[in-house]
């Protein structure tokens, strides 16, 4: 007879796949509600005159009950995209105590029937407060989500597949940003445009139905509430039948390091005021990498893309075109990610990301202020292709890598609050770089992105200087690991075959 594998060296197990691809599908629904407002923009905000009359543009019907347009001027369009962030932002820190209370599984469901109302409340929104509300809500979910989904996938992978499906959420997020690119191409015009505020609801209840029937918690969640019979099943479903002992005593013998060292779940107070030195400063690499997420540029490349290049070019069907490029162009880069995720590192991919988008940023000023050859402004092949570049260098790392560090670098009893504020930072960033974006475009002009020349390239120093390598670390090696002592090293040993909930 043949020895059966063990866990720890399995891939891929369908199971376990299925479940985390099931997880991950969030993102579509993060990606859409990002980038949804971009392409029916003049739609939506029509045209208010001096006076403060308002009417909607030419071809809008407005019979029926639901108006044609939302009437504002660009500010208050700037706000409503900031609503989503701000929403993001408390859903984030909501996640520190749902994913405690509910765990990771139950969290995500929750964050779907949030970004159900959400998308619901502003695809029938009557008033601009109504369509704010929905945005923030679906923002709600969307951080809610992202730190639960990030925990989720981790903890239920194998060492050789983290990378890969850790980088499903943003793969998803990037097929999301594309198809509402694509719909909101054909669907620019009303009531069309609130059917775009809808499809997202239909997509977060079924997901809701696939999680709750098919898929199970995380084993370490369920070991961290001593459940110890059923996370030990959990483990051996998700693993497709090989030998899960050696893993799951692992799995304990973590468990019973934090226990005995009287580690009792952090608050986000105990990080911030440096209770455990390391924990923070791991926690401030969360939040600094999270931060990468938005702050980088992103926002003004995927939110207000059409608007900028139609500025720029003077071409509003140029202006879609290279907006839908710079969306497929984040489906092929993650996808580079997610195959090479295990050989490059995520501090390579990182690094790769940052510098990249470094180089774009200086190309786009470049790009957008020097004179062409015929005496226009900007050099249009040189922005073209500074977009295309910043958008793949964003999607190989600061797109991918955000997601699943706070898993690798933060032990359990710390993780539901470090991944917490790393997340809040994410959705704060974002908040601040889409609402100011109006007002500093129109203040520095073509000369916007060198702001994200400075900022990038700190990213990159900080990332070649502080951020450790985690590819390939396993999630019980975290930073318990610095208090395991000579005598605890046989504490597997003692879980082994004789444990009660093995045999």
């Amino acid at each position: 007879m043949f020895a059966q594998q063990k866990s720890q060296d399995l891939g891929f197990p369908l199971y376990m796949t299925a479940c985390a691809t099931i997880a991950a599908l969030s993102g579509f629904n993060v990606g859409w509600h990002i980038s949804v407002p971009n392409m029916p923009e003049k739609v939506i905000m029509g045209i208010v005159n001096d006076d403060g009359s308002y009417y909607c543009l030419p071809g809008t019907n407005e019979s029926g009950p639901l108006p044609g347009c939302l009437p504002m001027d660009f500010p208050t369009w700037g706000y409503t995209i900031g609503a989503f962030a701000i929403g993001g932002f408390f859903g984030s820190l909501a996640s520190k105590y749902t994913n405690v209370w509910y765990g990771r599984r139950d969290n995500i469901m929750i964050s779907c029937l949030w970004m159900i109302l959400g998308g619901v409340l502003s695809a029938c929104s009557v008033n601009l407060v109504m369509y704010s509300v929905g945005r923030a809500l679906v923002g709600f979910a969307s951080g809610m989500c992202g730190s639960s989904v990030a925990i989720y996938v981790s903890e239920i992978s194998t060492n050789k597949s983290r990378g890969a499906l850790g980088s499903l959420f943003e793969l998803f997020l990037n097929f999301g940003i594309l198809f509402t690119q694509i719909c909101g191409r054909y669907m620019a015009f009303a009531p069309a445009w609130r059917f775009l505020w809808a499809i997202p609801s239909i997509i977060a209840a079924l997901q809701l139905v696939f999680l709750f029937f098919f898929t199970v918690e995380c084993p370490r969640r369920l070991c961290a509430n001593k459940k110890y019979n059923e996370a030990c099943a959990t483990l051996q479903k998700l693993r497709a039948g090989a030998d899960v002992e050696e893993e799951f005593a692992a799995m304990l013998a973590a468990r019973e390091r934090e226990d005995e060292s009287s580690q009792e779940e952090m608050s986000m107070w105990d990080i911030i005021s440096c209770k455990d030195k390391k924990i923070t400063w791991n926690t401030i690499i969360v939040m600094v990498i999270q931060a990468f997420n938005q702050i980088g540029g992103v926002g003004p490349m995927s939110v207000y893309s059409v608007g900028f290049f139609t500025d720029l070019f003077g071409d509003a069907t140029l202006a879609v075109n290279i907006s839908l490029a710079d969306a497929t162009v984040n489906i092929v880069a993650t996808l580079v990610a997610v195959i090479f995720m295990h050989k490059v590192g995520r501090k390579g991919f990182m690094m790769i990301s940052t510098g990249g988008t470094c180089i774009a940023s200086v190309m786009m000023v470049l790009g957008s202020t020097l004179t062409g050859s015929n005496g226009s402004q900007g050099i249009g092949g040189l922005a073209i292709a500074a977009a295309i570049l910043f958008t793949g260098s964003y999607s190989m790392g600061c797109g991918v890598i955000p997601w699943m560090i706070a898993p690798e670098l933060l032990p359990m009893h710390a993780l539901a609050s470090g991944s917490a504020l790393g997340n809040s930072s994410n959705w704060l960033f974002n908040f601040v770089i889409n609402t100011i974006w109006p007002k500093m475009n129109a203040g520095l002009g073509t000369y916007s992105f060198v702001v994200f020349i400075v900022i990038n390239l700190f990213g990159f120093l900080f990332v070649t200087f502080c951020m450790p390598e985690t590819t390939g670390k396993d999630l019980d090696d975290r930073s318990t690991r610095s208090r395991v002592t000579d005598s605890e090293a046989s504490d597997q040993e003692k879980y082994k075959p004789d444990h009660p909930t093995l045999s």
